[in-house]
């Protein structure tokens, strides 16, 4: 009875710690299972509505979590002077999220196709919600009163610490991940387009979005950070849809007003994984003959 007890302990301690160390991320901070990128409270150009205060995402088996908050209700805004068309107004509001695995920076892994992206905020621009692979990615803040490039962002004096989230602590942080090398070294108003939107890909499935109760329940708590916006956004897709392994995923309002980013990784296959599973079956079988062998002992004894 003590050998089934050891067993059984033993099992579920290594199943648990197998499902723990498929939720560790490559970065970000790790907090109830959720990865965290926590974006400074003041580089929302504009004012608060425009004020990302972080990002969250969760692999649980089969599904990946989103969460976003901020200033910025899932329906957007309307800003009654477009700056590039004064005095007409113009909507605002979220754009798409992106996944990069390609481990290139992010214009090269669009310029090649290789993103993912989700659309979860439908402004009418033609492509349903959902996720999407082959992904391009292209501008569309200047239809939306915002501006045209970073660098333009970051010389108005919005380049605070943790300007796109704990994993991109500093412009030039945020530089080294938009752009090739030479730009990225270089940075200008001609080289650093603010890539928000997906402008070309095939979409593979579907996302379902999340209540706060249904977000409270799988574990989401910015308040640990202090990092509750106004709006918390969320929504959850099936993993199979999207790739496997370190990523970089991001996010700017459609004006380019703010983004955050965050570094993570998900594991190819559910915990607890077919290998686990296996120990455990082996670990039980060895316990097993164990116990055979010594009660031969004794009988022989």
């Amino acid at each position: 009875m003590r050998i089934k007890r050891a067993f059984l302990y033993t099992a579920a301690v290594t199943l648990s710690l197998m499902s723990l160390a498929g939720q560790k991320a490559n970065a970000g901070q790790l907090y109830n299972n959720w990865n965290y990128g926590i974006d400074s409270f003041s580089d929302g150009s504009g004012g608060a509505v425009y004020d990302i205060k972080g990002m969250a995402v969760k692999q649980s088996g089969d599904k990946v979590y989103v969460a976003l908050t901020g200033g910025m209700p899932l329906g957007g805004t309307t800003d009654p002077d477009d700056y590039w068309h004064p005095g007409n107004s113009v909507h605002i509001g979220w754009s798409d999220l992106f996944f990069n695995f390609s481990g290139q920076d992010f214009q090269t892994a669009s310029n090649n196709g290789q993103l993912f992206a989700v659309k979860f905020a439908d402004y009418g621009s033609g492509l349903s919600t959902g996720v999407y692979q082959g992904v391009t990615a292209k501008s569309t803040t200047t239809e939306h009163g915002g501006y045209s490039n970073l660098k333009w962002y970051y010389d108005w004096g919005w380049g605070q610490n943790n300007t796109q989230g704990t994993d991109f602590a500093t412009a030039q942080d945020v530089y080294n991940y938009y752009y090739p090398t030479t730009a990225a070294q270089n940075p200008t108003w001609n080289n650093t387009p603010l890539l928000n939107a997906i402008g070309s890909g095939t979409k593979v499935g579907n996302i379902s979005m999340l209540s706060a109760n249904e977000l409270s329940a799988a574990g989401l708590d910015f308040g640990h950070f202090s990092a509750t916006g106004d709006y918390t956004i969320g929504f959850a897709f099936d993993k199979a849809l999207i790739g496997s392994g370190n990523y970089v995923s991001n996010i700017f309002l459609e004006c380019g007003n703010d983004g955050d980013a965050l570094k993570g990784n998900f594991k190819s296959t559910p915990e607890p994984s077919a290998g686990a599973g296996l120990f455990v079956l082996g670990l039980g079988f060895g316990m097993i003959k164990m116990r055979q062998r010594r009660k031969s002992l004794l009988v022989k004894g």
